[in-house]
């Protein structure tokens, strides 16, 4: 009988970041305390404490008086030549700052291996955007000796360093310049071409790309999509604007970008920044999409309590799930993956933050 999927609760999603962050080695002895993990996780006490109860049922956790709770030590595993080794997920994302739709991959890709009969591993941290990660990946590979290796948000030396020693591995995500490998990518270059001509079929000249400046390829492409159309169109222009993944840096750049000759509308990559860029324009008193349009390259569930309903962009969970989960499964067994690219076409979510350019738009700034 075929399984139905599961829409994950928030509270699954929290238990899931939470067992993720334990496995990978994110915390060692303790967990941060509740009033941090809810500022992290952008979650209510309460969803907290569920999620924190089914964990302790499942004793991974124990309560620990004068502590936060503690983690439940499990005996390590030594590396045993007879033993078949693991699939693991290299990220240089923090598990706890991922969205719903990574979380719904890496919770299919564990169920579907583990009916394979091998073990997952998740190796995260922003250690892995390191310029040299050489090092990392020998002691990974000597003491862990993987099956296979599924690529996550990392840089372009660990792309170089898979494809130099033709190891097993899927690459979920665009392939940095110069590299080759097995991959399956949201279609960033169509999504960033679709986007350019959403915003200058309103009249929007004046575009502003906001971007997380971490090394990925997948910006770079999205990036050369906007770029591709936008040249071909008299007076209209385009700004990036990198920052580092934090709040702080992202406002940071963003006032910058406002004091000057404003945009009137903007193409954000990454679900949490939404809520960052959001937040300043409505403490500089510039409305969406009145004075700036709106356009989210990613969807989250948490994105669909904002008012007004947000334009964006979706690669459908399960779709990309099934996709990648079975890819993995057959490298694993000793198959090979695809030697072409697995494009999937992000689908366009229209809402009411993408407006038509105003008379006062044009002379903002």
């Amino acid at each position: 009988m075929q399984t139905i999927p599961k829409r994950l609760t928030l509270v699954h999603q929290v238990e899931e970041i939470l067992r993720e962050g334990i496995r990978c080695g994110q915390w060692t002895r303790y967990l941060p305390g509740e009033h941090d993990l809810c500022r992290r996780l952008q979650v209510s006490r309460t969803t907290l404490r569920a999620a924190l109860v089914t964990l302790t049922r499942e004793r991974r956790l124990r309560s620990a008086r004068g502590h936060s709770r503690e983690i439940v030590k499990v005996r390590a595993i030594r590396p045993d030549s007879n033993r078949r080794g693991p699939v693991v997920l290299i990220t240089g994302a923090p598990v706890d700052l991922m969205g719903g739709t990574p979380m719904t991959l890496m919770a299919d890709l564990r169920q579907q291996l583990t009916k394979a009969g091998f073990d997952f591993e998740v190796h995260a941290g922003r250690s892995w955007l390191a310029r040299r990660p050489e090092s990392a990946l020998e002691r990974l590979m000597r003491y862990r000796n993987p099956v296979a290796s599924v690529l996550f948000s990392v840089s372009a030396a660990i792309q170089k360093w898979y494809m130099s020693r033709g190891l097993p591995c899927l690459l979920v995500g665009s392939c940095h310049t110069g590299v080759i490998l097995p991959a399956i990518e949201a279609d960033f270059f169509s999504l960033g071409q679709h986007a350019a001509r959403q915003f200058l079929s309103r009249g929007h000249r004046a575009i502003a790309l906001i971007v997380p400046a971490l090394g990925m390829a997948g910006e770079g492409k999205m990036i050369g999509g906007v770029r591709e159309v936008v040249e071909k169109t008299k007076d209209a222009e385009i700004r990036v604007v990198e920052h580092d993944g934090t709040a702080s840096c992202l406002q940071r750049r963003l006032v910058r970008l406002l004091a000057g000759r404003r945009p009137t509308a903007l193409l954000i990559a990454g679900a949490p920044y939404v809520i960052t860029v959001l937040s300043v324009l409505h403490r500089a008193g510039i409305r969406v999409p009145e004075d700036i349009s709106v356009i989210s390259r990613d969807r989250e569930p948490y994105l669909g309590y904002i008012v007004p309903p947000l334009t964006q962009y979706e690669i459908q969970p399960a779709r990309f799930a099934r996709r990648l989960s079975r890819t993995v499964v057959t490298l694993a067994q000793g198959g090979s993956a695809p030697a072409r690219c697995q494009l999937l076409v992000p689908q366009f979510i229209p809402g009411e933050t993408l407006g038509y350019l105003s008379h006062k738009n044009t002379s903002a700034g």
